[in-house]
């Protein structure tokens, strides 16, 4: 799929309808968002990758412009979303990249539907499961629980920003983020999907996420972290490498856990440097031999 400018405001997807968006034109890049947000979180990053590529956004299902039905979700539902995403927009051998949760979700894309994508980037996923393979790392893995239950908490009992906040301070982002880093636009986006955060803390699921799943996994797979933040992320980057051997792992320096708010120029050429190799790939796998 190539062209000009396009927007799809709602496409029908896996009993959903997603927000979903388009521009520029070549190679495809997926965008996938993490929690509490929408596809403006790529904003700062868009210009640059649609003056060589087609970029695809989206909001998630329960975020944003997308519907949600009713029920606990699944992220397994969020993956086939997202396989449906790239089936109805007939993109061939896209980069997808994924941040924080969404980082989760392309990694289940990639170990359940490899032949949909071309190469993966994922920044930060929080694996903070795999933590408690090893005594030296499991309390980073109960404080990041209690974080977590801590903001739920909060949410449930009606004091919604306070949870929010405590969610993105502690659990996710890194202390200061709420004030420093986020506008207030960014602050309302997720003060508004705070019940869909809600529910996907409650799937039990969402941890089941593992690199051995990849291990057969074809293509590019990047896994990226900040320098600076909450310690927990470059230590499961470093573990999801370990276990796929033919992964690699990216550091941004000065940065944290989002790096196309702080560093978008830095994080920008990561994903175009990622689309290069996605696209070189493609053209050897077409390429007779």
């Amino acid at each position: 799929m190539t062209g000009g400018d396009v927007a799809a405001p709602r496409i029908p997807v896996n009993g959903v309808e997603l927000a979903v968006q388009v521009a520029g034109s070549g190679p495809p890049i997926v965008l996938v968002h993490g929690s509490l947000d929408d596809h403006r979180a790529w904003e700062r990053i868009l210009p640059r990758l649609a003056e060589s590529h087609l970029v695809v956004t989206y909001d998630r299902r329960g975020h944003g412009d997308s519907s949600c039905p009713p029920g606990q979700g699944r992220i397994s539902e969020d993956v086939e979303d997202l396989a449906g995403v790239l089936g109805v927009l007939g993109l061939e051998a896209p980069l997808v990249v994924g941040h924080s949760y969404g980082s989760s979700i392309t990694l289940l894309l990639g170990a359940r539907y490899p032949g949909s994508t071309g190469g993966l980037l994922v920044h930060e996923p929080p694996l903070f499961a795999l933590l408690r393979d090893d005594a030296s790392t499991r309390h980073l893995a109960e404080e990041a629980s209690e974080h977590l239950r801590r903001a739920a908490g909060l949410i449930t009992a009606g004091a919604v920003a306070q949870g929010v906040r405590h969610f993105v301070d502690h659990a996710a982002f890194g202390p200061g983020t709420w004030d420093m880093l986020f506008t207030s636009e960014i602050r309302r986006t997720c003060l508004a999907n705070a019940d869909t955060w809600l529910d996907q803390s409650g799937d039990p699921t969402r941890l089941a996420v593992r690199p051995e799943l990849l291990a057969d996994y074809p293509h590019p797979l990047v896994v990226s972290h900040g320098a600076t933040g909450l310690p927990t992320y470059g230590l499961i980057a470093e573990l999801i490498v370990a276990a796929l051997p033919r992964s690699r792992r990216r550091v941004l320096r000065g940065a944290g856990h989002a790096p196309h708010l702080s560093h978008p120029a830095d994080f920008a050429e990561l994903v175009l440097s990622c689309a290069q190799e996605t696209a070189e790939r493609r053209q050897d796998r077409h390429r007779p031999h």
